[in-house]
């Protein structure tokens, strides 16, 4: 699939405004379950981008995209899978 330069141009700006947008609910939110939330679905709405846009998984075998694009929402579900249950998570893993 050949996309445009300017449609490449317009998902970079769109990546930098949610960046941008992350980090100002980072630096002015308490830390709660809904800004977990929000902040899971940017992370993911910007992983499906950056996936389909500039990894090129579009053309390759339908096992490797669908793995790619299941790790993509796999990180956003960890993070409030881990802001639920943290501590819990840190006993299992320790040493």
């Amino acid at each position: 699939m050949i996309i445009s330069s300017r449609t490449l141009d317009l998902v970079w700006i769109l990546l930098i405004a949610l960046t941008l947008g992350g980090v100002a609910i980072g630096e002015g939110a308490e830390p709660g379950f809904w800004i977990t939330v929000i902040v899971a679905v940017i992370t993911t709405f910007k992983a499906r981008m950056v996936i389909d846009y500039f990894m090129e998984v579009g053309d390759t075998h339908p096992g490797i995209r669908r793995l790619v694009r299941i790790y993509g929402f796999l990180v956003p579900l960890l993070m409030i899978l881990i802001y639920l249950y943290g501590p819990q998570i840190a006993q299992l893993t320790s040493l």
